[in-house]
């Protein structure tokens, strides 16, 4: 497959750095860039094989990705953690083993604390006779210095003869999140030995009554925290990309029912007695947040049974996500919701339309049926609609079926809620409605607040900023 114009830039100036951070946006064909690199090494004897760790599920994806791309023969599986006696397993991984070429073995994160992994990960490298490469997608898994997998990786980075990171969504979360992701790539990355180091350079703390530890107060710094991504970064834009679809990005305000609103003013009420003058801690205030948020889709979930108190059944806002589904078909829709009770009432929503969907949420344990969901969603032409979590299938998943991506109920977490944003995007195909339902005047305010607040803020360091210092480059 020829490489778009942003790949084959990238495939002449990355192919022989030893470490690369890939940041660009969602479905801008990164792995296809990791794999050409890849490809290209190994037809210079530099490496045998190829670790790629990502997501669950994600990590199946790239098999596909790879027998896809690799413009030379290769050999890929998909690790998955064995049974007791999975004699299957290991003869697949004993035949990825003996293959003569190049060969790659792709994980997904969450296995990298386990014995049984890291062991895999030892032969492979054995069978590589230690000349392999490491591609870390969605890097920004990896933005907690302290975390088992991410000392795990940057061990194996330590081995690798070729380190690639890529991720759209490298600091948006927050900028300090970039230390260990860099740290991947080579030690001392950004210039500091150490994240203490690194943090007092750009951040400043404060010391909060009650608090065992100090928190970000703010950044500070960030010219040069840009300068230094930089000097192992390729950046790219959305709007650098020729053919990417426009994402229309719409607001559904919807007002809460006399009973919503009365129930919502007493949990105000409740907690503003409960807190009065004193912190709370984030875990508290977070259960709080999701109380009142959980009351604008017309329930409440009491934390100790798991009991469901019924607010207003029927609520408002099934009306305005019924209007936008319907406003799209006879295209299809990807609604994204929090919380398992969302789901639930909008698959009963749906059902009482006779509105064909598919699920692809965290309740779906077995994640080769989540796929299969997926793909139904995008092939068949009688599912309509896609219900979802933002974070089972909000990354590194095609979406592309979908003509509209509607949030439901928003997740405070700015990198979940970029990703799920961009699943149906696909180059050269049509423009995607993004639309927001919201009540203003409550919580949903501060949640989309945080969001985009969080958004600009990473765009002026690893996004935009980043792109216009590169460009300023004169060698």
């Amino acid at each position: 497959m020829k490489r778009w114009a942003h790949q084959e830039k990238e495939f002449q100036i990355g192919r022989e750095k030893r470490a690369r951070y890939l940041i660009w946006p969602m479905r801008s064909g990164k792995s296809k860039t990791c794999i050409d690199k890849a490809c290209y090494q190994h037809g210079r004897g530099t490496i045998n094989g190829v670790i790629v760790i990502s997501p669950n599920g994600v990590h199946l994806n790239w098999v596909t990705e790879i027998l896809k791309h690799s413009p030379i023969p290769a050999h890929a599986v998909a690790w998955s953690t064995p049974k007791r006696a999975d004699f299957e397993q290991r003869a697949k991984l004993n035949k990825l083993h003996r293959y003569p070429g190049l060969k790659w073995l792709t994980i997904n994160m969450e296995a990298l604390k386990h014995l049984d992994c890291r062991q895999e990960v030892k032969r492979f490298i054995a069978s590589c006779h230690g000349k392999f490469m490491l591609i870390v997608s969605e890097a920004h898994h990896f933005g907690r210095p302290g975390s088992k997998r991410t000392y795990f990786a940057r061990s194996l980075g330590l081995h690798a003869a070729f380190r690639q990171n890529e991720s759209g969504t490298p600091v948006l979360n927050s900028p300090l999140r970039a230390f260990s992701q860099f740290e991947i790539l080579q030690p001392k990355a950004l210039g500091y030995e150490t994240f203490t180091d690194f943090a007092d350079q750009f951040a400043e703390y404060e010391q909060r009554p009650g608090k065992r530890y100090k928190q970000v107060k703010a950044y500070k710094n960030m010219p040069e925290l840009r300068a230094a991504l930089g000097k192992l970064s390729s950046v790219v834009l959305r709007q650098d990309i020729h053919d990417m679809p426009e994402l229309l990005r719409t607001e559904r305000s919807v007002v809460m029912s006399d009973a919503q609103r009365r129930v919502y003013i007493e949990m105000v009420n409740r907690h503003m007695a409960e807190i009065g003058d004193n912190e709370i801690s984030a875990k508290d205030g977070g259960a709080r947040v999701q109380k009142l948020q959980q009351i604008l889709n017309g329930y409440i979930i009491d934390t100790p049974t798991g009991r469901v108190i019924e607010v207003d059944p029927d609520a408002p806002i099934y009306t305005a996500l019924l209007d936008e589904i319907e406003g799209t078909m006879p295209g299809k829709s990807l609604v994204w919701c929090r919380y398992h009770e969302d789901i639930r009432r909008v698959k009963k929503l749906l059902g009482s339309k006779k509105i064909t969907y598919v699920e692809y949420h965290g309740g779906i344990t077995d994640i080769v049926e989540r796929e299969r969901q997926r793909h139904r969603f995008n092939d068949d032409e009688r599912i309509s609609v896609c219900i979802g979590q933002p974070a089972a299938g909000g990354e590194g998943r095609d979406f592309s079926g979908a003509e509209a991506v509607i949030f439901f109920s928003a997740v405070p977490n700015t990198v979940t809620m970029q990703q799920a944003e961009e699943r149906a995007t696909v180059k050269g195909g049509r423009t995607v409605s993004i639309v927001r339902i919201r009540t203003p005047g409550t919580v949903d305010d501060r949640i989309w607040q945080i969001i985009d607040d969080n958004v600009v803020l990473a765009d002026s360091i690893s996004g935009r900023g980043l792109r216009d210092l590169l460009l300023q480059t004169d060698v």
